[in-house]
């Protein structure tokens, strides 16, 4: 059964809980003619003033032509575009609730979601129209329209009729279903409200500059995940700053745009797969990212190499860590702690998040020790949505899955997924500090380490490797690499070639379809 959203509450003057401010209508009134919004490829802009009417307008036309009501669902399929923001400032406005769909998907999966969601709209473009539709029938949604200049719902639009961003809203009333990025097994729901993006905009402000004077994020990534719209974007857009968004990752043109100091670009956040192809690109050499201001890396590890590649050019990467469920940001990089982050960190705890690192009985490790990681604080999503609405949170705590080790300054060190880990000989390995060490090879450009069974030793590693630079590589090297630095049972027993790896929409390596082709020992 889908959880049924409640309507908009209405607070009583004598309850304490205090509605969240528009931030459309605060800057549509402070700085209207600042940039807010634009599309890469169609030029098409918004300043804060023209977005303030546009959110009214659509906000009117949802609610009056369209007969949404308070808690009702809209879901879309549509490529990247400026509209996604102000599709979700209207909803905000007029308290319904936004699901943008992956359109990678098919037919079939993205209906099976739309059963669980309910949703009273469905809104797409002219690219995916035909992909739209056949959900819309499989999934018997009400009522499908299109956005886009000269499209049904921008016909819907009258200046002389808009909802004002006067009135508060409810912050914790759901604002965004957004699907996680399901490495380890099918997505879930997570429900996301205008109070955790605020909080996350908080978390972001301290090391990601994300407050300061003239932030540019340049978002060349799909916008139905929260690494596109919550870990950078709608906090720059919380204070104020701009966003450009492309419908597609172009590596080239990606790297000329934030590469030109003319376009002003201060930040961008991608997976490392991407900054590769950034770095490979013809265009690289004479990118000039003189305005770059934060670079940030999550999704995977960084190779010295392209740290080095950038570095020369005099930009450095920040990393993080993070999750849909959890603002996302969790941990962040000091820019300046170079140290810390050729050790490998991750960064120490945002302000406004609690981080537990706990054994399997549930109990906190010594520091240094690996634990699960769990974290409270208010960024953090309260559920999911649908089949997976439960959620386990002991004491308000959220359980990530992920495993880390703390040192005695605070910072933090991903070891590794707790549904990676496998046992050989009855002692526990961590893909992920097999794959950190692997990466020192010179004849190893990317690597995954799944557990695959043995008759001797219950479970050994299988590394998947991407050559680098067409090099010839064996296990033998491989195993060579690991001497003196990982106990025996840690060293991978298999070997496979590959050309690229399978990946999810946020670029992350799908550990779950390996399993699935290489008879790994887990496939949830």
């Amino acid at each position: 059964m889908a959880t049924a959203f409640a309507p908009k509450a209405k607070w009583e003057d004598s309850e304490v809980k205090q509605g969240a401010a528009d931030w459309v209508a605060h800057y549509g009134r402070t700085t209207p003619g600042a940039a807010a919004l634009r599309n890469h490829d169609t030029g098409e802009t918004r300043t804060w003033g023209e977005l303030d009417d546009r959110v009214g307008q659509i906000a009117h036309a949802l609610v009056h032509a369209l007969g949404l009501t308070s808690g009702d669902r809209i879901v879309n399929i549509s490529d990247g575009d400026l509209r996604h923001f102000e599709l979700q400032f209207a909803c905000a406005r007029a308290g319904l609730v936004w699901t943008p769909l992956n359109f990678r998907n098919t037919a079939f999966e993205l209906a099976s979601v739309c059963r669980d969601l309910r949703p009273a709209l469905m809104i797409t473009d002219a690219t995916w129209t035909n992909l739209a539709q056949a959900v819309v029938e499989q999934a018997a949604i009400p009522r499908m329209i299109r956005w886009g200049a000269g499209q049904a719902l921008d016909d819907l639009l009258d200046p002389a009729e808009r909802l004002d961003g006067d009135g508060a809203i409810d912050p914790d009333a759901p604002l965004q279903v957004l699907f996680t990025s399901g490495t380890t097994g099918k997505p879930k729901a997570a429900i996301v409200t205008l109070s955790g993006i605020t909080w996350q905009a908080l978390n972001q402000a301290q090391f990601c500059g994300t407050a300061e004077p003239g932030a540019h994020v340049f978002l060349p990534i799909p916008l139905f995940h929260a690494g596109g719209l919550n870990s950078l974007s709608n906090p720059v857009l919380f204070f104020g700053g701009q966003v450009t968004v492309a419908p597609r990752f172009d590596p080239a043109a990606t790297t000329a745009f934030i590469g030109d100091p003319a376009n002003k670009v201060t930040h961008m956040a991608l997976p490392p797969v991407m900054y590769q192809m950034m770095a490979d690109s013809a265009a690289f050499p004479q990118a000039d990212f003189s305005t770059i201001r934060r670079l940030i890396c999550a999704g995977g590890r960084l190779p010295d190499s392209l740290r080095d590649a950038y570095a020369a050019k005099g930009v450095g990467f920040m990393t993080q860590y993070g999750g849909t469920e959890t603002g996302p940001t969790v941990t962040s990089m000091n820019p300046a702690r170079i140290d810390k982050i050729r050790a490998g960190s991750c960064g120490q705890k945002a302000m406004h998040v609690e981080i537990r690192l706990v054994d399997e009985a549930g109990d906190d490790v010594p520091q240094g020790q690996p634990g699960e990681i769990w974290v409270r604080g208010p960024s953090v999503i309260g559920g999911y949505l649908g089949p997976a609405a439960t959620i386990e949170r002991p004491e308000g705590w959220l359980k990530t899955g992920d495993v880390a080790w703390v040192d005695e300054e605070g910072f933090y060190y991903i070891v590794d997924r707790v549904k990676d880990m496998y046992k050989s000989g009855g002692e526990n390995v961590f893909p992920a500090e097999v794959e950190q060490v692997l990466l020192q090879h010179p004849a190893v450009a990317e690597v995954a380490v799944i557990g695959v069974a043995d008759e001797r030793w219950g479970e050994v590693g299988l590394a998947v490797v991407v050559p680098a630079g067409g090099r010839s590589l064996t296990l033998e090297d491989l195993r060579e690499t690991c001497d003196g630095r990982l106990a025996r049972y840690k060293h991978p027993r298999h070997l496979v070639i590959v050309d690229a790896f399978p990946r999810n929409v946020t670029g992350k390596i799908s550990k779950q379809d390996l399993r699935v082709k290489y008879r790994g020992s887990k496939s949830a």
